[in-house]
This record gives C-alpha cells, sequence and structure tokens, in this order.
C-alpha cells in the first residue's frame, strides 16, 4: 500500500492513510506523487498542498516550508504550519499580511530578518488562495 504521514510540530494531520495521489509545492514547483513515484527528498515552498485518500477524502492545506519524502511505501511530509480553509480567519490573515509587507517596505532588516518576512508573506499569501479556492467550488 501507498501510505501518506502529514505532520507538523503540532500535529499528526494524517497518519499511515492509503494515499491515492498528493500533490506537493516542492521548491521546483507543484509535484505531482502517484503510487509507484520514485524515490526522492525534496524541500516544500509555502504553497497548496492537495491530496486524496482511497477512502475518496479529498483534503487541501495552506503550508509553509518543510520537507516531503517519497518511497515504495508511501510518502512522509513535514511542515511547519498546516492550515485547513475552514481555519483561517481571513481578515486576521490580511491584516498580519498588511503588517509584514509594510515592514520589507519601511524597515531596514537583515538578511535573517528579510527571509523570515518573505516567508511569512509567502505563508499568508497561501492561506488566501486556499481560502479562495474554497469559494469557487461552490
Amino acid at each position: 500500500m501507498f501510505k501518506l504521514n502529514f505532520a507538523t510540530p503540532d500535529k499528526k494531520v494524517v497518519s499511515d492513510a492509503d494515499l491515492e495521489f498528493i500533490i506537493v509545492p516542492a521548491f521546483a514547483g507543484a509535484l505531482d506523487i502517484l503510487p509507484g513515484h520514485a524515490p526522492l527528498m525534496t524541500t516544500l515552498e509555502a504553497g497548496i498542498l492537495a491530496y486524496n485518500l482511497k477512502d475518496g477524502e479529498a483534503q487541501k492545506f495552506a503550508i509553509s516550508w518543510g520537507y516531503c519524502q517519497v518511497s515504495p511505501e508511501g510518502v512522509n511530509v513535514l511542515a511547519e504550519s498546516a492550515m485547513a480553509s475552514g481555519d483561517i480567519d481571513l481578515k486576521v490573515v490580511n491584516d498580519h499580511l498588511k503588517v509584514e509587507e509594510n515592514r520589507l517596505a519601511v524597515e531596514s532588516l537583515d538578511d535573517t530578518q528579510w527571509t523570515h518576512t518573505q516567508n511569512e508573506i509567502a505563508r499568508l499569501k497561501a492561506e488566501i488562495e486556499l481560502v479562495g479556492q474554497g469559494k469557487n467550488t461552490h
């Protein structure tokens, strides 16, 4: 069986679930993974992670950076954060995005602060995109 394990530092999102396919926001672009995929290890960027389980359950999450390992047994995803559409407060996210974008525009940031702020902006934009996708399916 092709299994999915998906976790953040705070929670196990999915553990040993039978996987049909998964799409991850890999470093070089979206990566579609099906059973039989060649083994690999890749870093993940902020974006939308989507998967279908064999039982028909389909899920999408906005994730921040992380790692994805593909083996003949399945897929292991470790992400810094993962938010389902229903857990996202769009007003809070938009307000936070404005603060972070303003920070880039007006503050003098060192390389570490600049990278952290850019990553935070990418994560917030992924959350906004995920909520927007949910509205388009109705």
